[in-house]
């Protein structure tokens, strides 16, 4: 949970509240209300305002294109009204899969990195990873069937893993329509719901997270966590030569066509080594794009910086099967503002470990156009 580096009014009301507090704990939970009010003041506000006018307007109701909650969802939103009297440590409300699938879809959209991942539906327990190949073989009609066919099946466990988001939900919310109250939850829980995804795409250490494509998938240390995938050193660059290692792993010995590549990176190493190597200064002025062939750039925090990694889309499958809401008690509670916790249970894995290879992306070198001077003799030819 940060604060904006330019509210410094926000950061001094913190620091005194945590400062002079004589219940820590109380001080803590007091100061993230503060810390979530500021940083959604502005969606609150416009969420009140719409309220307001949708509910004089039934025009512009309709032009907000809300969704229409079904009974179960109605139901779930109605416990909002009295958090403390619907959501107590003796009863877990079960969020409606139809807000989990909303939710995930919304992460999806927000999220450049995730829209690589395949998601299963959320009323799913178990999902099929399948790795298909095989040959087809021409002969006559009354052959006998030469062909082979083979799949590697394995099951993906969603409802191995919890992950766990913290959100506050102000009573300024819970008092509008429940489309509105809809539409601020989803937007939390999908920001929440969002970093916590992402890191366990990329790091994920299998053991208390989904295996991440930086991990290798079928071996682990003696601790349950996934190995580490071995770093490579030798991209240096983005030519044809220069990424052949990577394509012709990525190609699952040759089973897998690679059209285009997915470079994910932390936003140090993009400022200081993939875009020096990626774009070249034009004669004509400005730069362009050096790669013979695309490569889409995925620039993300929780890429540990100093290893950037190359992928392709929809090989990973991340699943949630259900999120359960309960009341944050081991504070006092607030006055104006109530903490949830979501915990959300999911898993992902890759299809294979040839998905994604990880690479020193410090051994990148800025590119370096190359001049051609063509000399003519004496006479002028």
């Amino acid at each position: 949970m940060f604060i904006d580096e330019n509210d410094k009014e926000l950061q001094t009301k913190v620091k005194d509240l945590l400062e002079k507090a004589e219940d820590k704990s109380e001080a803590i939970y007091q100061a993230a209300e503060m810390i979530i009010a500021a940083k959604h003041s502005k969606l609150i506000r416009e969420l009140q305002e719409e309220n307001a006018r949708a509910a004089a307007d039934e025009d512009y109701r309709k032009s907000l294109g809300l969704h229409v909650l079904s009974k179960e969802e109605k139901e779930f939103y109605e416990n909002f009204k009295d958090i403390k009297q619907a959501i107590t440590a003796e009863q877990i409300d079960i969020m409606p899969t139809s807000i989990i699938d909303r939710t995930l879809d919304d992460v999806k959209k927000a999220s450049d990195v995730l829209n690589l991942v395949e998601f299963a539906p959320a009323d799913v327990k178990k999902w099929i990873i399948a790795e298909h190949s095989g040959q087809a073989v021409w002969g006559e009609i009354t052959a006998a069937i030469s062909g082979e066919l083979s799949a590697k099946f394995s099951a993906l466990n969603i409802e191995q893993h919890k992950l766990s988001v913290y959100m506050i939900i102000p009573k300024a919310i819970r008092d509008l329509a429940l489309p509105f109250v809809d539409k601020y939850f989803t937007a939390i829980l999908a920001e929440g719901m969002q970093d916590g995804m992402v890191k366990g795409y990329l790091t994920g250490d299998g053991k208390n997270a989904p295996i991440g494509i930086m991990k290798q998938i079928e071996t682990f240390k003696e601790d349950g966590t996934a190995d580490d995938k071995v770093v490579i050193d030798n991209v240096t660059d983005f030519s044809p030569k220069g990424l052949a290692g990577v394509r012709k792993t990525l190609t699952n010995g040759g089973m897998r066509v690679v059209s285009a590549l997915e470079l994910i990176c932390n936003p140090l190493d993009e400022a200081e080594y993939v875009d020096p190597a990626l774009y070249g200064e034009m004669p004509t002025g400005g730069y362009r794009n050096t790669s013979f062939m695309t490569i889409n750039k995925h620039v993300d925090p929780n890429c540990p910086q100093g290893k950037g990694v190359f992928t392709i889309a929809g090989v990973y499958v991340m699943g949630a099967t259900s999120v359960q809401m309960k009341e944050y008690d081991q504070t006092k509670a607030m006055d104006d503002a109530d903490v949830v916790i979501g915990k959300c249970y999911a898993n992902g894995r890759a299809v294979d470990d040839n998905c994604a290879v990880v690479f020193d992306v410090t051994k990148l070198e800025e590119y370096i156009p190359k001049v051609m001077q063509i000399t003519g003799d004496a006479s002028g030819e």
